[in-house]
C-alpha cells in the first residue's frame, strides 16, 4: 500500500510489506537438508566408481595389449633384449614404442621396428597411488612388494596387476572375490 502526502510525495508503507516468516526459512532450509542427504552420498558413490572402472578398463587394456605383443613375438613383454632378466623400463618401452622381433625398441617405425605401439604413451597411471610404474616380476609365485610402483606384471603367464592393498581397494569398491582376482590381492 502506498501513502501520499499532500505534496504528492508517494512513499511504501513499511508496516504492509510482507516478508519471510522464521517458519518458513525453516522449512526451505529443512528441504534442502534433505536433498543435501539424498544427492551427497550418491555423488560420492558416483567418484568410486568411475576409479573402479577405470582400475578395471585398464587392467583389461594393458592385458590385451600383453596378449598381442606375446602372439607377435612369442614371449611377454618385460624381458631385457641383451641381458634376457626381467626389467622394469623395458616392460613399458616394449609397449609403448615400435620393436623388431627380438623385442628392442625404437621410438619410429622402420623395416626392422614393424611391431607396435601396443599402448599410447604414456604408460597408464594407477588411479589409487597415482603411479604409472611397472614392477616386473619373472613368476607370479610369492607375493610382490607393495608400494613403489603402480602396476605389477608377471613374466611367467603375462598376469598383469594393479599395485594396491585390499584397503585401498576397497576404498573404491573393489572388494569382491572376482574384482580382487582380476586386479590384485596382495596383502593379509
Amino acid at each position: 500500500m502506498f501513502l501520499c502526502n499532500s505534496s504528492n510525495a508517494c512513499r511504501r508503507n513499511s508496516m504492509n510489506t510482507r516478508g519471510f516468516s522464521l517458519v518458513e526459512l525453516v522449512m526451505v532450509v529443512v528441504i534442502i537438508g534433505i536433498i543435501a542427504a539424498i544427492a551427497v552420498p550418491r555423488i560420492s558413490r558416483a567418484g568410486q566408481s568411475a576409479k573402479e572402472k577405470a582400475i578395471l578398463g585398464t587392467v583389461s587394456n594393458v592385458a590385451a595389449a600383453i596378449d598381442l605383443y606375446h602372439a607377435e613375438h612369442g614371449r611377454y613383454p618385460g624381458y631385457n633384449t641383451s641381458t634376457f632378466a626381467p626389467d622394469n623400463d623395458m616392460f613399458v618401452a616394449q609397449l609403448t614404442k615400435y620393436t623388431n622381433k627380438i623385442g628392442e625398441v625404437s621410438d619410429t617405425p622402420s623395416a626392422e621396428f614393424l611391431y607396435g605401439p601396443y599402448l599410447r604413451a604414456p604408460f597408464p597411471t594407477n588411479p589409487i597411488n597415482g603411479l604409472n610404474t611397472v614392477k616386473v616380476r619373472k613368476n607370479s609365485g610369492g607375493l610382490a612388494a607393495l608400494g613403489g610402483s603402480g602396476w605389477i606384471a608377471y613374466l611367467s603367464d603375462g598376469t598383469f596387476k594393479i599395485n594396491a592393498t585390499v584397503a585401498e581397494l576397497q576404498k573404491v569398491n573393489l572388494d569382491s572375490e572376482d574384482i580382487q582376482t582380476q586386479t590384485a590381492t596382495l596383502d593379509k
